[in-house]
């Protein structure tokens, strides 16, 4: 079960715990990004909330967007690779912030 959703800054990023997971970053109308890691969800996402993670969230941070983003994280997932597959195909999140082709082709429909 995801954790409920936080404010996307540092003091909600703060609360998550280091170790493997899969997120989703959310705008006011829904998802916009999933993303994941095998080592430390917090850092991953520390990563993007100071700008140097994804460059399509960085620069919603530059333009003044942060405000209306945030996010909810599901820790603990055996594979992060392919629950992020599962998640950017069911939420449709290839359209705005996911751009990258990591997973299998048969997903990326």
């Amino acid at each position: 079960m995801f954790a409920p959703r936080r404010s996307f800054d540092l003091a909600g990023v703060s609360t998550v715990p280091r170790g493997p997971g899969v997120y989703v970053i959310y705008d006011s109308t829904g998802p916009i990004y999933v993303g994941r890691s095998r080592v430390s969800i917090r850092d991953r996402l520390m990563a993007h909330v100071t700008g140097v993670g994804n460059q399509n969230l960085a620069l919603a941070k530059r333009i003044g967007a942060s405000g209306s983003l945030s996010f909810s994280y599901l820790a603990g997932v055996p594979s992060p690779e392919q629950a992020e597959a599962v998640l950017i195909r069911t939420l449709g999140v290839s359209k705005f912030a996911n751009l990258r082709r990591e997973t299998d082709p048969a997903d990326w429909t």
